[in-house]
């Protein structure tokens, strides 16, 4: 028992006191004074909660997000209770239900350019933007990117301004040929198209023309590219189906005798081709050359053919060729045209009524060809204005007859060309025994040292023999102190031959060498010598003598 009357023992007392204090101060309200002090401190909002204040978010079915529950993916997936916003439609239903909604261009194709350039990340073109409201389109030697071919060929699909494109020296991909022949098919305003250096190739060639059967075209420039014959294939095969190309350019594309032989093919049932250039190729086949010539006489609207620099060698068939009704330009230039096909051509002259200009230039026909074409100028028949024969060599009697010619009065206004005027002269060919006399005058009279005169030495040494060895010659240049060349010594001895010494060998004819100097040098005459004393008479003599024994 405790001092104090305590029931509860010592230590036990001490630790329930010790509780109940705590929960009389936990139970018990405080001061008044105190509640500031006991605001709890409200967390910020998450952002999806601010959003949703302002009417900004829809958490859809309104449940918790599932990033604040504890659970795993599989809980989240199943369970029933808890969803996710819905995704707002980003225009799949526009796109699928709604009606689309097509811009409409004007049809000059300046706003499409524009458009499909920084649709397909081009640098527009302003000479080809500038142009389409133009006759004329002109990117010769411009550069172009044949990717933006394309954008080029969909903006003139159905321009109605253009009728000229040239694309001169532009080199174009197979791609870029295939849209210029889709707009060939689209496009029935342009008329011209030039392609001249674009280094086509057979295939590029294919996709150009694949839809020319369909059209009709006043200009095909092909020119200066790689056809082949297996390109000019392609081509043919349009022109049999009906293709109408009135101005057709192939020259410089290597195009040989099988060309030739399509090309006749394809001429027999569409002669449509009013001006033909096939210069710079190889149609220098005989027989294909005759069967392409007689099958192009047969044309009925041909107006300028060009066959310059092909090689050929044909004669009758350019007769089939000037009776073509309609021919205005015949260019046979730098070819091997010879007297067969000069007379031909002066066979049909009069029969070509239309026929204005005749180039026979740099063929290698004679001064009678050239006279034989001229002499047909002199015919009031001949409507010919314009012959040119250049670098054709022709003769006195052809310059003679072109003054007479001109002179008509029907030969006013006409133009006739030619090469050299021959003359009569005789080749003045050198002789080398003045050429080697004259060279060693030279050695000798140019030198300080010498003190000969070589023409008074061969002089003198006539006047005591005929013959004289090569030793002796070098022998006396040597004392005379001349410089001395062995080799124009030996060359003297051979165009100044004497006979041959048995033991010697080469000598050299004296009297030979003392007549081409009396002809190049007639000044040259040795001092005159002193007439020799006329004989004593034999008395004086006798005289002279006995003096002498007195004397004695």
């Amino acid at each position: 028992m405790s001092s104090h009357g305590s029931d509860v023992p010592e230590g036990p007392v001490e630790m329930q006191q010790i509780y109940q204090n705590v929960a009389s101060s936990t139970s018990s309200e405080p001061q008044i004074e105190e509640w500031t002090s006991l605001f709890a401190v409200v967390s910020p909002d998450s952002p999806k909660m601010e959003l949703y204040k302002q009417g900004l978010y829809n958490p859809g079915s309104g449940e918790v997000c599932a990033k604040y529950l504890p659970l795993s993916d599989s809980d989240v997936l199943n369970h029933l209770y808890y969803a996710y916003p819905s995704i707002k439609d980003p225009g799949i239903k526009e796109a699928l239900f709604g009606t689309e909604i097509s811009k409409v261009y004007d049809t000059n194709g300046q706003e499409l350019y524009l458009d499909l350039c920084e649709e397909m990340h081009v640098i527009p073109v302003r000479m080809f933007y500038r142009g389409l409201l133009k006759d004329v389109i002109n990117l010769k030697y411009y550069g172009v990117n044949p990717v933006g071919v394309r954008a080029m060929s969909l903006a003139l699909s159905y321009n109605n301004f253009v009728r000229r494109l040239d694309l001169t020296s532009n080199f174009l991909d197979n791609d870029a040929c295939y849209h210029i022949g889709q707009l060939l098919s689209v496009n029935t305003t342009l008329q011209e198209l030039i392609l001249s250096g674009c280094k086509l190739q057979p295939e590029g060639v294919k996709r150009v023309v694949v839809r020319l059967a369909y059209r009709r075209m006043e200009l095909l420039d092909l020119s200066r590219n790689d056809l082949g014959d297996k390109g000019f294939e392609y081509l043919a095969a349009q022109i049999t189906r009906g293709a109408v190309i009135r101005r057709l350019n192939l020259s410089y594309n290597n195009l040989g005798m099988e060309s030739a032989l399509a090309f006749t093919a394809a001429m027999e049932g569409n002669k449509t081709v009013t001006h033909l250039d096939l210069s710079w190729n190889k149609l220098f086949s005989v027989k294909g050359a005759n069967d392409f010539l007689r099958q192009l006489g047969d044309s009925k609207v041909l107006t300028e053919l060009n066959l310059a620099w092909n090689g050929l060698t044909v004669g009758l068939p350019l007769r089939k060729v000037l009776s073509i009704p309609t021919l205005r330009v015949l260019n046979l230039s730098n070819n091997r045209l010879s007297t067969a096909a000069a007379k031909a051509i002066c066979a049909r002259l009069p029969k070509a009524a239309k026929l204005h200009t005749l180039d026979l230039s740099h063929n290698p026909l004679t001064p009678s060809d050239a006279l034989l074409l001229l002499q047909k100028m002199a015919d009031k028949a001949v409507k010919l204005q314009n012959l040119l024969m250049e670098d054709v060599v022709v003769s006195k009697e052809f310059a003679a007859t072109l003054k007479q010619v001109l002179s008509l009065q029907h030969r006013s206004n006409t133009t006739i060309t030619h090469g050299k005027v021959l003359r009569d002269y005789a080749l003045c060919i050198p002789d080398i025994r003045e050429i080697v006399l004259k060279r060693l005058f030279f050695l000798t009279d140019s030198s300080k040292k010498c003190t000969m005169d070589i023409a008074l030495f061969f002089l003198k040494e006539y006047k005591e023999r005929e013959l004289m060895q090569p030793r002796e010659l070098t022998k006396a240049l040597k004392i005379s102190g001349a410089p001395i060349d062995e080799g124009l010594i030996e060359e003297f001895a051979n165009v100044f031959p004497g006979p041959k010494l048995e033991k010697a060998g080469k000598t050299i004819t004296l009297s030979k060498v003392v007549e081409f100097i009396r002809r190049l040098w007639p000044e040259k005459q040795l001092p005159p010598t002193p007439p020799e004393p006329p004989p004593e008479p034999e008395a004086e003599k006798k005289k002279k003598t006995g003096k002498g024994k007195k004397k004695k």
